[in-house]
């Protein structure tokens, strides 16, 4: 049925490009590195010239129009490393789940790799588990980094000379987070025959990539565009309806609602160069630039890289950059000189030697670099350049490195755990100059003084002291601002006590995310404030009825609404969707009710297919009984569709935490009801504290314990839809705030206090 959709989704194509202009012919395929021309090794017949590193079936949707560009139409070999089956995902077709749901969702990425020129993917066989945030707790679960290391063996194997990624920090999902970082070590160290030692023991020489992109983390960090908009010579369509006819197999993900013919846009695809180990052009235009594409008016292959000896730099001060330089070709280069430039008022010592490179002959230079005294902390770009001459031609080519002049006394937010991780990466791995001014989080508990932490680093030769600036939001106030004092070369750790009121919220929101700005000088650290409610709940004089009757359950509360919008479409109105709610407990429960206005309730969930809660009307109550928890692994995430295609009446489950399945078999105990009402349904949920995770110091919570908890309604208006379908339209929730810190963030969680 697949193939037969395909040929028809394929003539629709052909009969779009009947009206085009006759494409010119393909260019000749290289016969360089990269070609299968006169294969004599198993090497040869692996050599590919691109790879892209994954950690699902479809991730690589996202560059699809870019890789047909490349190896259905240039000639060129690419191939791609998908490190999960994608077990963890959703399914939008059937009920199969686990190792079942991975071999159909790999098999859906062969079929549209195939259409873009891609025929020999590779899976790796890593647990994808449930939805996570977290690139720690993947990596625990992934057994640490050994995995590295089998992606390094696909490099030497299939040698590319350029590695697409993800992006490896926080702010999306923790396996995009490891698949990116693991790429990012391939490009360091597959070239390093110290580096997982254990591959020469299999016949794997080391291998070089010359380039490094990841998917940029905004659309201001991009550095090379590449057009969907135009026509593939090949498949006589536009790059982006052949983007959109490859992405539509990916349908275990709903892709195949959402992918149309012709694409409904065709806007480029974006890429943020992080590393290159050959000159680049000052504009780049294609991924292949300077690997196989000669940069203006350099050859292509030359090797030409610049690395500082850190990123950032004391303003004023001289710091190292040197520049080295490889002369791949097959001829002499005479006269070859390595320079440095930087902006206009800093200062460069240090020269080149004029000199002839033999082939395969290297050479350096180590420059000193110095900013202006008063230089903005900003990411600065210092340009290395080469000039030689190849018998009368003069060759030359460019490259560049970044540094940040920082001042004498900077003072900064201390990290959470999360983005601390990432910066030692960057850090270990050279590539800290993607970070950017990447703000810190501040989870700040309305009505509660949170103590936040600041550390003051002084780099000059003398003893510095002053008093700290904090700029906050309206409704956020400091108790007091605390001075340092501070030695040559000494670091402090202050704390500033924190508190957010309600008047920090912005009209009908339940939460905020806040900037909150420190300065030392002229120096600036941004913070983002997540300002969380905070709830105390009583415990109940008697147990509550499970019956979605909420009339006997006593207890404390408060509402959300389409203001509280963290997924997809803000809801039209109140009536559209909102909710009020209570909660109570008592030893050995904790009761959640909630009143749900929704115009049109969707009740498309077999009663035997109870998962995944945003594929239709659904509400979550996600649980830290620690309060105190990194990631999911120690939360209980309960979850309830209001009605099934049986009719009214809830069904209970646990979805994206450690232990995932239907109430039942998860957490013994629980109880689920609901009630249809005039303006949408009643809820109500019984969690027992005995199927809480005891890993976490959870379990059952003593009075006075505060706990993390939120309220997510999940919100379908699909009139008559399809069973099983998802048509999942819009989130809400009591905290809401975009990209799962509402549901896979523990510390972004609201506080609730059990009362006395």
């Amino acid at each position: 049925m697949k193939k037969t959709l395909s040929a028809a989704l394929l003539t629709s194509f052909l009969s779009l490009a009947a009206a085009q202009t006759a494409p010119a012919p393909a260019p000749t395929p290289p016969t360089g590195p990269g070609s299968y021309g006169g294969t004599v090794s198993g090497l040869d017949l692996m050599d590919v010239d691109f790879m892209f590193i994954g950690a699902h079936p479809d991730d690589d949707g996202g560059i699809s129009a870019t890789i047909a560009r490349y190896a259905l139409d240039q000639g060129y070999k690419g191939t791609v490393i998908t490190l999960t089956g994608g077990e963890g995902g959703g399914n939008a077709t059937g009920r199969e789940t686990g190792r079942a749901i991975g071999l159909i969702r790999e098999e859906e990425e062969r079929r549209s790799l195939a259409m873009l020129g891609v025929d020999s993917p590779h899976f790796l066989g890593l647990t994808d588990f449930y939805f996570t945030l977290s690139a720690e707790e993947t990596e625990r679960k992934w057994g640490g980094q050994a995995f590295v290391c089998d992606v390094i063996r696909l490099v030497r194997l299939r040698r590319p000379e350029v590695l697409v990624t993800m992006w490896p920090g926080p702010g999306t999902h923790g396996q995009h987070q490891m698949a990116a970082r693991a790429a990012t070590l391939a490009y360091n160290y597959a070239g390093d025959s110290k580096y997982c030692p254990q591959l020469e023991k299999e016949g794997l020489a080391p291998f070089t990539p010359l380039k490094l992109y990841y998917y940029p983390p905004s659309a201001e960090t991009a550095t090379v565009s590449i057009p969907t908009d135009d026509l593939s010579r090949t498949a006589r369509v536009r790059y982006a309806d052949l983007k959109s006819m490859a992405n539509h197999h990916y349908r275990t993900q709903g892709w195949d609602n959402s992918n149309t013919l012709p694409a409904r846009t065709a806007n480029p695809e974006t890429f943020m160069l992080v590393a290159s180990r050959v000159p680049t052009p000052e504009k780049e235009t294609s991924l292949l630039d300077g690997a196989f594409i000669g940069a203006t008016s350099s050859p292509a292959g030359l090797r030409l890289e610049a690395r500082p000896k850190s990123y950032e730099i004391g303003a004023g001060q001289p710091s190292e950059v040197t520049v080295s330089f490889t002369n791949t070709g097959k001829e002499p280069l005479e006269g070859t000189l390595l320079r440095l430039a930087a902006p206009q008022g800093w200062t460069v010592a240090g020269a080149g030697v004029v000199r002839t490179l033999a082939p395969g002959e290297s050479t350096s230079t180590t420059f000193k670099v110095t900013s202006p005294t008063d230089a903005k902390a900003d990411r600065t770009p210092l340009t290395a350049s080469y000039s030689a001459k190849i018998g009368t031609q003069a060759v030359t080519g460019r490259t560049l490195t970044y540094v940040r002049p920082v001042p004498a006394v900077v003072a900064s937010f201390t990290p959470t755990f999360d983005i601390a991780g990432y910066q030692a990466f960057a850090r270990e791995t050279g590539t800290d100059w993607v970070i950017g001014n990447q703000a810190t989080r501040l989870p700040l508990v309305l009505g509660q003084v949170t103590p936040v932490k600041i550390t003051v680093t002084n780099r000059s030769a003398a003893p510095a002291s002053g008093k700290l600036d904090l700029t906050l939001p309206a409704g956020v106030t400091a108790k007091e601002i605390p001075s340092y004092t501070l030695k040559p070369g000494e670091s402090q750790e202050l704390t500033v006590n924190v508190e957010a009121t309600k008047a920090a919220l912005p009209a009908d929101r339940q939460s905020a995310l806040l900037p909150v700005v420190l300065g030392t000088g002229d120096f600036k650290d941004t913070a983002n404030a997540y300002v969380l409610p905070s709830l105390t709940i009583p415990r109940a004089a008697k147990a509550p009825t499970i019956d979605g009757d909420l009339s006997d359950l006593t207890g404390a509360g408060g509402t959300f609404g389409p203001a509280d919008l963290w997924w997809r479409t803000k809801p039209e109105n109140d009536a559209d969707a909102s909710a009020t709610f209570k909660l109570a407990y008592d030893d050995q429960f904790l009761y959640v009710g909630l009143s749900v206005k929704d115009e049109l309730v969707a009740c498309n969930i077999a009663p035997d297919d109870v998962k995944a809660q945003l594929r239709s009307d659904a509400i979550g109550v996600t649980v830290d009984p620690s309060g105190g928890s990194r990631d999911t692994s120690t939360t209980l995430m309960a979850a309830a569709f209001p009605c099934t295609t049986a009719g009214f009446g809830a069904r209970g489950f646990r979805d994206a935490d450690a232990n995932q399945g239907v109430m039942e078999d998860t957490a013994p105990g629980m109880q689920v009801a609901s009630r249809k009402t005039d303006a949408g349904y009643d809820i109500e949920f019984r969690i027992p504290w005995a199927a809480m995770p005891v890993s976490s110091g959870g379990g059952q919570p003593k009075p006075g314990s505060t706990i993390g908890l939120n309220l997510v309604m999940y919100d379908g208006d699909t009139k008559d839809a399809r069973v099983g379908a998802n048509i999942s339209q819009s989130g809400i929730a009591w905290a809401a705030f975009s990209w799962g810190g509402k549901q896979a963030l523990p510390y972004l969680w609201p506080r609730v206090t059990l009362g006395q």
